[in-house]
């Protein structure tokens, strides 16, 4: 719905800008981004995934510095030559369970899986497979979620594409009334429709991808650094004599 919003707010700016200002070279900038209607449906509906897909975006970073917020808690030892007993492992887990009345962190629901394995058999090894195993699922699922946002940076350029058809068709529709002059300038209106449409989607494509790739580079680090945050401070700190 803000998606939406913003572009709704857009395209009745560039409307209305298309329709006050003279000056020929800033009217075709407002024409470029939709502001000729009903030609500028598609800059709208383009505008519309842009916005849509930044802000899913938005929340998928609010929610990598949400889960970064763990990291300062400092529910594992980080000190150097600490070491945990199989006591400690208990005490971590009963500790995870409480933290969790109050937060719902990925890394803490990790350290607790992972406590939970080696109170299950006291064996080392298996406690990394748990967290090796975990850490794939959790990204797996990040990646699941990102699916609506590569979607909508997928169509962003189709959608310029199919106006760029849609241009060129009518345009193509009044070629044989081309010695008109009405005809003529009706027939350049719909090449500016058919090229701009494409230039448009391609720039946000490119914004869009930039925060895109930002995106997933900042929640693949994430879930690497949780890993090697509780393989350091917990699974390599495990004494059983």
């Amino acid at each position: 719905m803000l998606g939406l919003l913003c572009a709704v707010v857009l395209i009745l700016l560039m409307v209305l800008g298309f329709t006050m200002v003279s000056q020929p070279t800033i009217k075709r900038i407002f024409q470029m981004f939709g502001g000729q209607m009903p030609e500028g449906i598609i800059q709208f509906l383009t505008f519309t995934a842009f916005f849509w897909g930044m802000f899913e975006i938005m929340d998928r970073n609010k929610k990598v510095k949400y889960e970064r917020q763990s990291f300062g808690l400092n529910i594992l030892p980080e000190k150097e030559h600490w070491v945990l007993s199989p006591d400690d492992v208990s005490d971590l887990k009963i500790k995870m369970i409480d933290y969790e009345q109050q937060y719902r962190f990925l890394l803490t629901d990790l350290v607790k899986k992972a406590c939970t394995k080696f109170r299950a058999n006291n064996n080392v090894s298996d406690v990394m497979n748990v967290v090796a195993s975990q850490i794939r699922i959790n990204l797996s699922k990040a990646e699941s979620s990102q699916s609506m946002v590569r979607y909508l940076a997928w169509a962003i350029p189709s959608i310029g594409f199919i106006g760029t058809i849609l241009g060129i068709a009518k345009a193509l529709g009044l070629a044989d009334k081309a010695a008109d002059p009405e005809s003529l300038s009706m027939i350049t209106s719909f090449m500016y429709v058919a090229f701009d449409t494409t230039l448009v989607a391609l720039i946000l494509s490119i914004v869009m991808m930039l925060f895109l790739h930002n995106m997933q580079e900042a929640e693949e680090n994430l879930h690497t650094d949780m890993e090697e945050y509780v393989i350091e401070n917990l699974v390599n700190r495990i004494n059983l004599e």
